[in-house]
């Protein structure tokens, strides 16, 4: 799903021979892996939910490496075919994954959990060899990723299936089975609240729809074809009404992410507004769709999360859908009367986003004082009415106990764990084998396996260094993708993704179901930037 592209013909041809022959190969293997990895991790299952997670890291694990070493062999095989191997530059964020890389590497062999660590916790498998993994789906399809719109188109239609079933499994229709799990009994109603569609735990469910989401979205707001237009269009909005009912408020971290980053690049231009604008209508009626579907279909069960309940159930958000179309006629008027200011744009841009930025300072430091008791009780009075502001225990769904925990654990380091961590999926048993008291008291017979905070638990399995590198790789994607947006701007949508991502797990974390999507993305939107051009470089 993007604006259609077109290689770049400013090399002369060549004879076919052995080298081009196992590229050929090469590219055609690591697009029917990409296409397989695409299907069917997000969409198999196994009797249910059960190992839910455990089932799908064994099929990324028999799709991507094993598939991988079939690959590498052929790649010794062009390497061997070749009289001089061309290949672009290192960039910044190649340099980045390398580094992580060693950085992983290096963790895994000083940690002090080196077999843990090879593969990873149980039921999570983030270990060395997933960040390799990583690593190579990065390198390979942006080296190799002649067919990655083709592996990408597969990874939006596999999303759309589990939008559709997490639509229906909120209205309590299960045309899979997956709820009576092939048996008698039905799971507890506390399990259909939590688990859905074919990802499982809401958590996990929401990490995967806003990896994959705004790629969509962002072919709907820069493609020209009505026909795309028309499919993007569906997908993103049974994406946004899968949102508002999932039951993760991480998501709308995530959601705050990927629409700044269409609102940044969309305020110059009128035409782009336009879209924004549509987006914005969309996401809004995909509340009042869902409102309209609980009232045919009521689901008595389920326990939405305030900001989805406030979302999809308050009479208010028929306003809001009302200010939503006034909003899209107000840009859709100007287009037409060809009265746009783009320096007044991008004055109020500047205005709009060091207003997001303070807001999202100021709550952060209202949280934190909030932690340290120095709040006084006139601001607290009112504050406390909403209860992300306020920090405990069991702020975030136990993410403050949790936090505070894995703060205080990364202080009691050493300096050499602080450098350079307890390896990769290293946080269990490095907690367990110093702390187990504390965390039985504080977790029960529950394990204790991350921080819940993705670049929280980097530092700590990683180190500062491997931190850095790792934040890195997604930093310099977005500064490469952004200089590239004007002539190619379905890359937009690949900026909304690391953005994305990166918000949704600073409340969560790496799993099998959204971290090998993220790097797979980078790693097409570099070939695409690389390799092609876009025909219609202009959004409509």
């Amino acid at each position: 799903m993007s604006n259609k592209l077109v290689k770049k013909s400013n090399t002369p041809e060549k004879k076919t021979g052995g080298y081009e022959i196992f590229t050929a190969i090469i590219e055609f293997t690591i697009a029917v892996i990409g296409i397989a990895f695409c299907l069917l991790v997000p969409l198999y299952l196994k009797d249910g939910y059960h190992s839910v997670g455990t089932i799908k890291y064994d099929m990324y694990r028999y799709i991507v490496l094993w598939g991988f070493s079939v690959v590498i062999l052929i790649t010794l095989g062009w390497m061997l075919s070749a009289k001089e191997i061309v290949l672009p530059a290192f960039s910044d964020t190649d340099w980045c994954v390398v580094a992580f890389l060693g950085f992983s590497l290096i963790a895994a062999l000083v940690g002090g959990n080196f077999k843990e660590c090879v593969w990873g916790y149980n039921g999570w498998d983030m270990g060395l060899l997933s960040m390799l993994s990583f690593g190579l789906i990065y390198f390979y399809y942006s080296r190799f990723g002649k067919g990655n719109k083709v592996v990408l188109t597969a990874l939006c239609f596999s999303a759309f299936l589990a939008f559709y079933l997490g639509i229906l499994h909120r209205l309590l229709i299960d045309p899979i089975g997956v709820y009576s799990l092939g048996k008698v009994d039905e799971l507890a109603d506390t399990y259909k609240n939590q688990f859905l569609s074919t990802l499982g735990q809401a958590t996990w469910y929401s990490s995967f729809v806003c990896t994959v989401l705004p790629l969509g979205i962002g072919v709907f707001w820069s493609t020209k074809k009505i026909w795309l237009r028309i499919v993007s269009g569906i997908f993103s909005f049974a994406g946004f009404c899968t949102m508002v009912t999932q039951n993760s408020d991480s998501a709308y971290a995530a959601l705050l992410g990927f629409m700044a980053v269409f609102l940044w690049f969309s305020l110059p231009d009128v035409k782009r507004m336009e879209r924004f604008a549509e987006i914005l209508l969309l996401f809004v009626a995909a509340t009042r769709v869902m409102n309209l579907l609980f009232f045919i279909r009521p689901n008595e069960i389920l326990e939405l999360d305030k900001l989805s309940s406030f979302l999809v159930f308050h009479k208010w958000m028929w306003y809001v859908l009302l200010f939503a179309a006034i909003f899209w006629g107000l840009f859709f008027w100007l287009s037409w009367k060809e009265k746009y200011s783009r320096s007044a744009a991008l004055i109020v841009r500047r205005i709009l986003y060091a207003l997001l930025v303070l807001v999202i300072l100021t709550a952060a430091g209202h949280v934190i004082l909030s932690a340290k008791g120095l709040l006084p009780e006139s601001i607290t009075r009112y504050t406390s009415r909403i209860p992300y502001l306020i920090w405990g225990d069991n702020w975030g769904n136990g993410r403050g106990r949790t936090w505070a925990f894995s703060i205080q654990m990364y202080k009691d380091m050493d300096i050499f764990h602080k450098l350079f961590g307890v390896g990769p999926d290293g946080y269990a048993p490095y907690a367990y084998s110093l702390y187990q008291e504390r965390l039985a008291q504080m977790w029960g017979d529950r394990t204790l396996t991350n921080a819940h905070n993705e670049w929280m638990n980097a530092l700590i399995n990683y180190g500062l260094f491997g931190m850095l590198a790792y934040a890195g790789i997604f930093l310099t994607s977005i500064k490469n993708f952004a200089e590239k947006q004007e002539n190619m701007p379905v890359i937009v949508g690949f900026i909304a993704c690391i953005v994305s991502y990166m918000s949704h797990n600073f409340f969560c974390y790496q799993q099998i179901c959204c971290t090998p999507f993220m790097f797979l993305i980078m790693g097409a939107g570099v070939y695409f930037m690389r390799n092609v051009q876009d025909e219609n470089p202009a959004v409509v």
